[in-house]
């Protein structure tokens, strides 16, 4: 039973509290808005409107906030009755949903605060619940958050199992806390995540009838897409009505069940008990932030225990890994945030003794959304768009921080700007920015078009997920409910797919392809095994090079090693002016002056991994010397000696040319990774790599050089 506060009002019905996080991220398409609007939140918001004693906590992440704004006004207008009615609260958190645990304090504290006005100015109030973004919790987020008025939120019940804690005891809410700041906490019960909207209601009740008699508080919270969003429940949830009868039901159970929003127990009960966290997601989000391998055994030794009912209290030994693994598992997820930890040294730089232009903030705040962060089920890192808009809304707050003088350009930085222990180089000029990593072969890890606010190397490092083991072991797994219940099956339930052929010719990357890696091979060399990496031997990539002198316009750099027992020193110049750079390869070998007989016939494959984000678009093209027609980005083939290439984009502007000196062949092949989507497994296009060959005839001795121009002339180079 609850420790309910004193007082002639109090409520002893058992008590449901129903959250609903409704997310839409920074950059998804429109169409995704509406039709999630048209099928889920509008529908949805209306039916509780009809059940006013049914009470809840709303959670609107700020992209979606914004869209309704601009798009369907009047449904704020509904949702302010709701709230002035009492009937819900609206919480809040980051605007843009961010995982608190990854971001600095200042950049916690603008996105509480920015979300905090938003609600006050549209509807009118704002109070101390809020949603945890993919609810990713680290044990000291009380110190951090409560300072900034956050006061309650709901955590899954993974979280207090991994602190030893009992499904009788995860009832009502917890005091936690650290440093004595506490945070009240709600305990999401993961049964009734996966009766709503999953199973019918009779079940349901069922359920609270068991758990919940006596006045016990147990919470629902969970994403308010499944409710027409998902796979199959638009037609289980509207068409055949099954959220009309859920809240009709739970209405007409009000004499022994209330649904309740978590302010309302707040302010109703005593905490439950007190409690310590540990680092800790989901269950699901903590199987996917394992390396695939990983992940697929603790999938299936999951699957093992709901089959066999493992003992219960082996549940604080089982917890798979923690969100920040996915800073591991996925190299670009790697970069990608500690390029937003840049833009925000840019801005405190910019703006040291007060705080930035809320217009400069804006896009670095939009950058920090979870989505692109981590890949689950579906989308996440692997959607082109997402990591497109986070990589352009870090440049436009760079633009912003050039036209108001606080960011000098152009600049060459240095500094270890990926906490990987080496020292890095940025390199910004007017149309261009580099960022150069001597640890892995000299190569550049980000090239963006600065005059279009456009990422190039915005590819996707192609590696093997647990479920494509899934998918290789068990052609198809059952849709569930074959035990003869009724209802839909849950989306992590469902099949991978059928498709028998969609991962035969896949790619897996050796190692992340970075622009201006290079390796050797023999000239004839097959395609396939310069474009999976396979045939070169050795993979400079992998190995550091050597600054050789502090850039200023150049940077000099070399790497070492043996080919064909023969020692070997490659150097390796960058030269930056302000709408072009140029690399410029040379090869020689200690105490030779002629060419060794053993690499006559072999070549430096130098990589360049580009995307203009479509492949089969009329509008983003490739022109090659001595072609008429264009190439599209995922045509794959294959050129002799070229003197220049050109990469066009007709939707964002961007242009650039790539002059060759020294290249003998030219390969180009589409980047693609297998993903899973709500139709099941597919392949998505990520971007074009591009192999050129270098012959050591031409290097030892002489030199082979790739100069990329950007801006207007590399639309009059050399086409008018």
């Amino acid at each position: 039973m609850e420790f309910w506060k004193d007082g002639p009002d109090r409520d002893r019905r058992a008590t449901m509290v129903f959250v609903l996080h409704n997310h839409q991220p920074v950059g998804n398409f429109a169409h995704v808005f509406r039709e999630s609007f048209d099928r889920c939140y509008r529908p949805t918001l209306e039916l509780l409107w009809q059940y006013g004693n049914l009470h809840a906590s709303l959670h609107y992440t700020g992209p979606l906030l914004e869209w309704i704004e601009a798009n369907e006004p009047g449904f704020l207008d509904l949702l302010r009755k709701m709230v002035e009615r009492g009937q819900v609260e609206v919480i809040g958190g980051g605007f843009y949903e961010p995982i608190f645990c990854w971001l600095r304090s200042a950049d916690q504290r603008r996105q509480v605060d920015l979300m905090r006005r938003h609600l006050e100015e549209r509807l009118g109030k704002s109070g101390g619940g809020f949603w945890l973004a993919e609810r990713v919790w680290e044990t000291d987020l009380p110190a951090r958050l409560f300072p900034l008025g956050l006061a309650y939120a709901p955590l899954d019940d993974h979280h207090f199992h991994l602190a030893g804690l009992d499904d009788e005891d995860l009832h009502g809410y917890y005091t936690v806390s650290w440093e004595g700041a506490p945070l009240r906490i709600f305990p999401i019960s993961k049964d009734l995540r996966y009766l709503i909207p999953f199973r019918p209601v009779d079940q349901l009740l069922s359920f609270l009838d068991r758990r919940a008699r006596g006045g016990r508080v147990l919470t629902y919270a969970d994403d308010g897409e499944k409710f027409g969003i998902w796979p199959e429940t638009y037609r289980w949830v509207w068409e055949e009505k099954y959220l009309e009868h859920l809240f009709a039901m739970l209405s007409a159970q009000s004499g022994w069940l209330r649904v309740a929003s978590m302010g309302e127990v707040v302010a109703d009960c005593n905490p439950t008990g007190q409690a310590v966290l540990p680092n800790a997601s989901y269950t699901e989000m903590m199987e996917w932030a394992l390396p695939a391998r990983t992940s697929h055994v603790f999938h299936e030794w999951a699957l093992k225990w709901e089959r066999e009912g493992a003992d219960p209290d082996l549940r604080a030994l089982f917890r798979g890994g923690i969100f920040e693994n996915f800073l591991i598992k996925y190299p670009d997820v790697h970069r990608l945030y500690h390029r937003m930890l840049l833009t925000g040294e840019f801005l405190r730089e910019g703006w040291p003794d007060m705080e930035p232009p809320e217009g400069v903030l804006a896009p670095y705040l939009k950058a920090q959304g979870n989505d692109v962060y981590w890949h689950g089920l579906f989308g996440g890192v692997y959607l082109s768009n997402l990591r497109h808009e986070a990589y352009a809304n870090l440049l436009q707050t760079e633009r912003l921080l050039e036209e108001q003088g606080r960011l000098p350009v152009p600049a060459i930085l240095s500094g270890d700007f990926d906490a990987d222990g080496v020292t890095d180089f940025f390199v910004r000029q007017t149309g261009y920015n580099l960022w150069i990593t001597p640890r892995y072969g000299g190569s550049v890890l980000e090239w963006d078009d600065r005059t279009t606010g456009f990422h190039l190397t915005n590819t996707l490092t192609r590696q093997e997920e647990a479920y494509h083991i899934r998918h290789r072991e068990e052609r198809k797994k059952s849709e569930g409910g074959a035990s003869g219940e009724t209802g839909i099956a849950s989306i992590h339930d469902r099949p991978v797919g059928d498709d028998r052929h969609v991962l035969e010719g896949i790619v897996y990357d050796r190692r992340p392809r970075r622009a201006f890696a290079e390796g050797f091979a023999p000239l004839g060399t097959p395609a396939p095994g310069l474009l999976d990496g396979s045939a070169l031997t050795p993979d400079l990539g992998r190995i550091p090079y050597q600054v050789l002198s502090p850039p200023d316009g150049d940077l000099r750099l070399e790497g070492k090693g043996e080919l064909a027992g023969v020692p070997f020193v490659l150097s390796k110049t960058y030269r930056f002016l302000a709408d072009r750079f140029s690399v410029t390869w040379t090869l020689s070998a200690p105490e030779r002056t002629e060419l060794p007989e053993s690499w006559r016939e072999w070549a430096i494959y130098a990589e360049l991994p580009l995307t203009m984000l479509a492949g089969h678009d009329a509008g983003r093209t490739i022109r090659v010397e001595g072609r008429t027609d264009p190439f599209l980005w995922d045509d794959p083939w294959e050129h002799g000696s070229v003197a220049w290439y050109r990469g066009e984009d007709s939707w964002s502007k961007t242009v650039f040319l790539a002059e060759l000196s020294g290249v003998a062949r030219l390969v180009h092949a589409p980047i693609e990774t297998v993903s899973l989507s709500e139709s099941g497994l597919e392949r998505t296009f990520q971007g074009t790599l591009f192999i050129h060959a270098l012959p050591l005839e031409r290097l030892f001795g002489g030199e082979a050089r790739i100069t990329i121009v950007t801006g207007h002339d590399s639309r009059s180079l050399p086409h008018a």
